[in-house]
């Protein structure tokens, strides 16, 4: 492929052919007159040939630089628009959340992360695996909840996940010790009740049977439930913070269990030094207070 003409020698060109002028176009471009008129004399001597006719009154193009022009002009927009794609593009970080987080931890802050951050775009996923998985998804990073030690991915811990029970507060009165927990209504996101069985065990009371037991797709809707006045739920406080903040729902007991888990910012190791993902996790860490 032969080589191309200097871009700076282009625009001269165009903005000259615009403008009838080098001190025209050395405004536009905020150069000097002699740097245009140098500019523009290199691609004089690439094509061969004289592009403009110099008069007093102003240049006038040759039928060579007629025949440039438009060229000249369609790359030059060509080049712009791809330019603001690409900008565009270096500006938006895809995540993907646990759904609980992403509803009731991320988008409550989602403003504060704009304001702070203004020029970056955040596209928010849900995915329903704990366990990250770039091969088939388009995430730029991935938070992620379990014990961590994922291969070939690097972690930020954000948070340790904490079980306790929520429930109305006209509920939580009934509700004096954790065996009181045998008349309610057990609201749980997993078949197996792992969070309930593992907080049960911590509270001291390891074979209660609640009275009812319903079984919920997410975390969330178990606490939409609870809200309702539905039973009692068990989840992370820390995703319940605001919720918990207005006394739509409390914890009837001071007792948190850990589950053993956590919630960690995954991302391919390749990607550390990219400044989108940097930004993200310094305002994650800021944010969390970690």
């Amino acid at each position: 492929m032969p080589a191309l003409p200097p871009l700076y020698a282009l625009q001269a060109f165009l903005a000259a052919a615009d403008c009838g002028s080098f001190t025209g176009a050395a405004t536009r471009l905020n150069l000097t007159q002699g740097a245009v008129s140098r500019q523009v004399q290199l691609l004089e001597e690439y094509y061969g040939c004289p592009l403009f006719v110099r008069q007093a009154r102003g240049l006038t193009l040759t039928p060579e630089g007629l025949e440039l022009l438009a060229p000249v002009r369609q790359a030059m927009q060509t080049l712009t628009e791809a330019g603001a794609r690409v900008r565009r593009g270096a500006d938006v970080l895809r995540v993907q959340f646990p759904p609980t987080m992403a509803v009731r931890w991320f988008l409550p802050r989602l403003p504060a992360l704009q304001a702070e951050l203004p020029g970056l775009e955040i596209r928010v996923a849900t995915h329903w695996t704990d366990a990250p998985d770039f091969s088939n998804s388009d995430a730029d990073a991935i938070i992620a909840h379990g014990k961590g030690g994922w291969p070939q991915l690097a972690e930020v811990p954000l948070m340790r996940e904490r079980l306790v029970p929520l429930c109305t507060p006209e509920m939580a009165a009934s509700l004096r010790e954790p065996s009181d927990l045998a008349s309610a209504t057990l609201l749980h996101a997993t078949p197996q009740r792992h969070e309930w069985l593992m907080w049960l065990r911590g509270a001291g009371v390891p074979d209660l049977q609640g009275a009812r037991e319903q079984l919920f797709d997410t975390v969330d809707m178990c606490v939409q439930s609870a809200e309702r006045g539905l039973g009692v739920a068990i989840a992370d406080a820390a995703l319940f913070t605001d919720l918990i903040a207005s006394q739509k729902v409390v914890k009837p007991f001071d007792i948190e269990v850990d589950s053993g888990n956590g919630y960690f910012l995954t991302y391919p190791s390749e990607r550390r030094e990219q400044r989108n993902i940097r930004r993200f996790e310094e305002w994650l860490v800021s944010a969390l207070g970690v």
